[in-house]
């Protein structure tokens, strides 16, 4: 029928419209976006299929839209190139998508070392990945509930103007890009080589970074010196435990100090959190909705 709008999916229906993306044979997976990727073209497939969906379209509430861009980073933020957030919350959607690729480098990390040995047994029982890994999910959860908060229209902190902005604009970024480094550590050599179900990973670190950093990126202001209040704030804590925000090792003070680790227990705790959502088939972030990964 003509006349009528396509409805516009939601972060779970776009999730299954683009697929499992370990698929080799999937058009929208990481397979073809990685071929698409080597010839220098973009991914038509996936940006038609967004155009058909009108992922934009009908006035989506910005919580809407943040969910859903953060379904379309989990393959490839430059699947977002030419759709950019409008309105008063534009930032948060913004900036609070990459933490879509932050659910995909995670999980890539996380399937390459449940299949790997080192040092004659399984990568995954050694006591400093599983920290590295439950850090970098802390900082997901984390920059996850600074930008939902925002998106919401919720100032965390709003006895000082404009700190919940910059750390939107400033602090969250820099979360990610450093949770994405630390996790191209732990793979090591993988991350270099263009073969296998990691090679993904270094095309979402450097798509996202342009989308943080490049030059459309909003640049920040002066910091307003109080983003130890911010990442405290009590709101934050009603959004996800408040020790694992606690936990997650991005939170440096520009003041000097940093924060100490986190007790074992948080961080077994945010492991173990990590791998149930993994074995389920959930996503990282505050939703944890249903994504249609394999494990």
């Amino acid at each position: 029928m003509t006349g009528h709008a396509v409805p516009r999916p939601g972060a779970a229906t776009l999730e299954r419209l683009l697929g499992d993306p370990y698929d080799p044979a999937n058009p929208y997976g990481f397979h073809a976006i990685l071929a698409a990727d080597e010839r220098g073209e973009s991914f038509r497939a996936g940006g038609e299929l967004l155009d058909t969906c009108g992922l934009t379209a009908g006035q989506p509430s910005s919580q809407e839209l943040l969910e859903a861009m953060r379904a379309v980073f989990r393959r490839a933020p430059a699947l977002a190139h030419g759709r950019a957030p409008a309105g008063p919350y534009a930032e948060a959607v913004r900036v609070g998508a990459t933490t879509g690729a932050l659910d995909s480098g995670l999980r890539i990390t996380l399937r390459h070392l449940l299949a790997r040995r080192l040092y004659g047994r399984a990568a995954i029982d050694i006591p400093y990945l599983r920290a590295v890994l439950a850090g970098v999910f802390a900082d997901l959860l984390l920059c996850d509930s600074l930008t939902t908060a925002a998106a919401r229209g919720i100032d965390v902190l709003p006895s000082r103007r404009g700190a919940h902005r910059h750390a939107v604009r400033d602090v969250v970024p820099r979360m990610v890009q450093d949770a994405m480094d630390r996790l191209s550590i732990v793979l090591g050599s993988r991350f270099y080589i263009r073969v296998g179900e990691t090679a993904v990973f270094q095309l979402l670190l450097r798509e996202s970074q342009w989308w943080l950093f490049g030059s459309a990126a909003p640049l920040a202001g002066p910091e307003p010196g109080c983003v130890a209040e911010v990442l405290s704030a009590p709101y934050l804590a009603e959004l996800c435990e408040p020790a694992w925000l606690a936990a997650a090792p991005g939170r440096l003070r520009r003041e000097g100090g940093r924060q100490a680790r986190a007790p074992e227990s948080v961080e077994r705790q945010l492991f173990d959190e990590l791998l149930e959502r993994y074995d389920s088939g959930r996503s990282f972030g505050l939703a944890g909705h249903r994504v249609p990964d394999r494990p």
